[in-house]
């Protein structure tokens, strides 16, 4: 086993993964004021905006990074 050993590439993957999520959930966060272009008017109270849609693609990027990196330092633990 490689216990000993620290893989650069499994802690890039994750400190890129809990950035992207923090900044999709800080694009997910923002006030109306700042959200950007309407992109979907759901109801009278609800709406879709550009940075809602951003933030969700950063959530997703940043949820499949750590993912990745988990899958990868798990598979290098059992070998």
């Amino acid at each position: 086993m490689n216990r000993g050993k620290r893989n650069i590439l499994v802690i890039a993957m994750s400190a890129a993964g809990v950035l992207f999520i923090l900044l999709g959930l800080t694009g997910l966060a923002l006030p109306q004021a700042q959200e950007g272009v309407r992109l979907w008017q759901v109801d009278t109270e609800h709406a879709v905006h550009l940075m809602d849609l951003a933030g969700t693609f950063a959530l997703g990027v940043g949820l499949a990074l750590t993912w990745l990196g988990g899958k990868y330092w798990n598979r290098q633990v059992l070998t």
